[in-house]
């Protein structure tokens, strides 16, 4: 019942101060082994090796599973597995080139490149297909949904979070900011005052600073002309193809109770904000850095 050796991705996730079980909260991605990392459940033939596929005995959320199973420390050298949460990611596995071991390598380097974050070792990141339960069935027991549950936890879980990390890619049309999930996710930690920082490949931060020398103006439009009321999010339906779940008026509702009846444009000049400001901060740190190597290669603390 357990994942097959190898194919285990060790998280952390956020703990409570009472005995275990810890609710099914927060985690994040600390490493991956070599194996299946797409974020979404692989076809049939690799779904041997997919997280759903690991709690299918369980119906809980991955990170309950490997708790469940004693799969909480790193067995060579004793390292925790799980930990208190301090950073939302907030990504979309929808999208060519997007994987698992994409998202994990943009965010580590954001982290440790951004001088706000004490310590990038120690940073716990909320990722939602591990914490969060997959499984959509009603217990016949209690009548819950378990990933309703979780899913209904992420505005508590932005609030404990210290900052929240967009996967921006592919830089010129980032998917994120089409799916709703992430807009409301935006808005959510701007709300609350938290840091936003932009998640990268090697790729696009290549191509963010050639934009920022070159074509500015293009760059501030990508990411400032953001209409929410077109974003996408998924519908689920049940065998008979009846609509059982549907994100996106799930979420338009959250946006129009939060913000009211022109929750949509509040919405897009909130994000648009949020990254003028990290627009700005991400110019005058290549300026400095281009200043300070006489020309020379330029980084970004928040890139």
């Amino acid at each position: 019942g357990r994942c097959p050796p190898g194919h285990i991705y060790p998280v952390r996730v956020l703990l409570s101060d009472s005995p275990p079980p810890p609710p099914p909260l927060p985690l994040t991605f600390r490493s991956t082994r070599a194996g299946t990392d797409h974020l979404t459940t692989p076809p049939a033939a690799s779904q041997l090796h997919s997280g759903k596929a690991c709690t299918l005995h369980t119906g809980t959320s991955f990170v309950e599973a490997c708790m469940a199973a004693g799969l909480t420390h790193d067995p060579d050298t004793g390292e925790p597995y799980f930990g208190r949460m301090d950073t939302f990611v907030s990504y979309t596995w929808r999208g060519e080139g997007i994987t698992l071991a994409n998202l994990v390598a943009a965010v580590e380097a954001v982290l440790v490149a951004d001088p706000n974050v004490p310590d990038p070792a120690a940073a716990a990141c909320f990722v939602d297909v591990f914490v969060c339960a997959q499984h959509r069935g009603v217990r016949p027991g209690s009548g819950t949904c378990p990933n309703a549950t979780d899913v209904d936890k992420f505005e508590e879980v932005i609030d404990a979070c210290a900052r929240l990390v967009l996967y921006a890619t592919p830089l010129t049309q980032p998917k994120a900011l089409s799916r709703v999930w992430c807009l409301f996710e935006l808005m959510s930690a701007v709300k609350r005052g938290r840091p936003v920082l932009i998640a990268l490949s090697a790729e696009d931060r290549a191509e963010l600073r050639r934009l920022l020398l070159e074509d500015f103006d293009r760059l501030v439009a990508m990411f400032t002309t953001i209409k929410s009321e077109n974003a996408e999010a998924t519908v689920f339906k049940d065998d008979q193809g009846n609509v059982v779940k549907d994100d996106k008026a799930m979420i338009f509702g959250w946006i129009e109770r939060d913000l009211g009846a022109a929750g949509f444009r509040e919405l897009d000049q909130m994000v648009a904000g949020g990254m003028r400001g990290w627009l700005a901060a991400t110019a005058k740190a290549l300026v400095e850095a281009e200043e300070e190597a006489g020309g020379g290669a330029a980084s970004s603390p928040h890139v």
